[in-house]
C-alpha cells in the first residue's frame, strides 16, 4: 500500500532522493487539514504557485531580451494564517528545516530560508506588527531547475499579501519577488516570476522586457513536452551562483563594448537588449575578445566599473578575466531563436521547433558553457528515443532538460531519459499561473 493521502514519498534519483512529491490527490483541502494538524489553527489563505519550464530563451531575460516559457501543472501550495505577534513561522516537508523569522526576515539559516527572508523584507512595511504561520508543500521538484525558488517566493508574497490585506496587485508582487530573489544572491531576470504569476493554460507566454509585453502563444495539439532530470542538482548557491553572476557581468561587458564601437550611450548598467537592434550586431559580437576584465572595459569605454561589477547582493572582482564573446553570441542568437520558435509554434511546425531546441542546447553547451555531460547525455538519449529536439531548461549547471515529442512517443522518451540518468522524468503541460484557492 502506498503512502496515505497527503503524505510525502521520495522518488529515487541519481542524487539520492532530493526530489520529493506529494500524492496526486493533494488539494487545497488537504493543505488546510495539514495546516490545522501542524499549527492547531485554521488557514486564512491557500495559494497555488506553479513551476515553470522555459521552452526557449535561456539567459536572455537579464539582458532585457525575450523568453518563451510555460507555467506547468507541478506546483507549490502555500497556506497561510495571519497572526498578531510579528513572528513568521514556516514549515515545508519539501524544503526541510522549519523557520522562525521576525518581520525583518531575520532568524533563518537553511538555504530556502533566504527566499522567505527576502519575501519578508519586501513586505516589511505592509501590515506592520502582523505575523504569520506558513505551510509549503507540493509536487514541484526542488533544486532542479523548474523554478521552485521563484514559485516559493512569488507564492509566499501573494499569500502574505492576501492574508494581511496588503493591497499589492499582481504586477507589484512580481516586481517585489524579483528583488527578493536577487537579494538571495542570484542576479536573475524577471522571467520566472512573470510566468508563475501570468501563465495561461494551453499557452506559452512570450515575455518581452523592453518595452514590457506578454503575448500568449498557443501550443499546437501535435506537441507533447517531456522534462527529465540530469541527476544533478541545479542549486542557486556556491559555484553555480558565481558562474551565473559571471555571465550576467559578461553580458554587461559585451554591451558596453558594442555600444562604444558604434558610439551610442546606454543606460546603466549596460544591457545587450539595448544594442541588439544595431545593424550587424552579430558580426560585431563575433569580433569581441574571448576574455577581458571589467576594469579594462571600463577604461576603454568610459563606463564606471561599478556599473559593470556591482550586483544586488554581490560584487565581482573587477580584475577577473570574464568570457565576453561567446556570452554575447549565445544571448543575441538565443533572442532570435525565441522569435523563430514562436513562429514555428504558431504555424504548427513541430519538427522545426525541435530543431530550434537542438540549436539552443548546442549554443548553451558550446558558447555559454552552462551544460554538463549529464545534460548532454540526457538530451541525446531523448532525441534517440524519438524526440523532435531537446535542450537543457533553466539556468543549467545541472537540473532538467526539455524534449519536444510527438503524441504517442512520450513514454518511450521518458523511459530513455530515466535509463540515461536515473530520472525522474515526466510529461508537462502548459498550466495557468498563480491562483488563490
Amino acid at each position: 500500500m502506498g503512502p496515505a493521502s497527503g503524505e510525502f514519498t521520495t522518488v529515487g534519483s541519481a542524487t539520492g532522493g532530493w526530489y520529493h512529491a506529494l500524492m496526486p490527490n493533494t488539494t487545497a483541502d488537504t493543505m488546510r487539514t495539514a495546516f490545522l494538524e501542524r499549527y492547531g489553527s485554521a488557514v486564512t489563505v491557500v495559494i497555488r504557485a506553479p513551476g515553470r519550464v522555459n521552452l526557449i530563451g535561456e539567459h536572455t531575460d537579464y539582458s532585457k531580451l525575450p523568453v518563451l516559457p510555460i507555467a506547468i501543472g507541478q506546483c507549490l501550495y502555500v497556506a497561510v494564517s495571519a497572526t498578531d505577534d510579528a513572528v513568521v513561522s514556516a514549515g515545508s516537508a519539501q524544503f526541510g528545516d522549519a523557520a522562525t523569522l521576525n518581520r525583518a526576515g531575520e532568524g533563518g539559516n537553511a538555504p530556502w530560508h533566504r527566499y522567505l527572508s527576502g519575501a519578508l523584507r519586501q513586505m516589511e512595511a505592509i501590515a506592520a506588527g502582523r505575523g504569520a504561520r506558513i505551510l509549503i508543500d507540493g509536487d514541484l521538484p526542488t533544486t532542479g531547475g523548474l523554478s521552485s525558488s521563484s514559485a516559493l517566493t512569488v507564492g509566499v508574497l501573494a499569500a502574505l499579501n492576501a492574508a494581511w490585506d496588503g493591497g499589492l496587485d499582481r504586477e507589484e508582487i512580481v516586481g517585489r519577488a524579483i528583488v527578493a530573489e536577487r537579494h538571495a544572491g542570484v542576479e536573475s531576470g524577471g522571467m520566472d516570476q512573470a510566468i508563475i504569476m501570468f501563465g495561461e493554460a494551453g499557452h506559452a507566454l512570450r515575455i518581452d522586457f523592453d518595452p514590457p509585453a506578454r503575448t500568449p502563444v498557443p501550443l499546437p495539439l501535435g506537441l507533447k513536452l517531456v522534462v527529465a532530470s540530469s541527476g544533478e542538482e541545479a542549486p542557486k548557491g556556491g559555484a553555480a551562483r558565481d558562474a551565473y553572476n559571471e555571465r550576467v557581468v559578461g553580458a554587461r561587458l559585451a554591451a558596453a563594448m558594442l555600444a562604444d564601437q558604434v558610439g551610442i550611450d546606454l543606460p546603466m548598467p549596460p544591457c545587450l537588449g539595448d544594442v541588439a537592434a544595431i545593424d550587424v550586431v552579430d558580426i560585431l559580437a563575433d569580433g569581441l575578445p574571448e576574455k577581458i576584465s571589467p576594469i579594462e572595459v571600463g577604461h576603454g569605454s568610459g563606463v564606471d566599473v561599478e556599473h559593470l561589477v556591482r550586483l544586488t547582493a554581490d560584487r565581482l572582482d573587477p580584475m577577473a578575466k570574464i568570457p565576453v564573446r561567446r556570452i554575447a553570441l549565445h544571448i543575441l542568437g538565443e533572442a532570435q531563436r525565441v522569435t523563430h520558435a514562436e513562429a514555428a509554434l504558431r504555424a504548427g511546425e513541430i519538427e522545426a521547433f525541435g530543431r530550434i531546441l537542438d540549436e539552443s542546447h548546442d549554443s548553451l553547451r558550446q558558447d555559454f558553457r552552462c551544460s554538463t555531460p549529464a545534460l548532454d547525455k540526457l538530451c541525446a538519449a531523448m532525441r534517440k528515443a524519438g524526440a523532435y529536439g531537446a535542450r537543457l531548461t533553466g539556468a543549467g549547471f545541472g537540473g532538467f532538460a526539455l524534449a519536444a515529442v510527438a503524441p504517442g512517443r512520450e513514454q518511450a522518451v521518458i523511459e530513455a531519459a530515466i535509463a540515461a540518468t536515473g530520472g525522474p522524468a515526466f510529461e508537462v503541460t502548459a498550466s495557468e499561473g498563480l491562483r488563490l484557492l
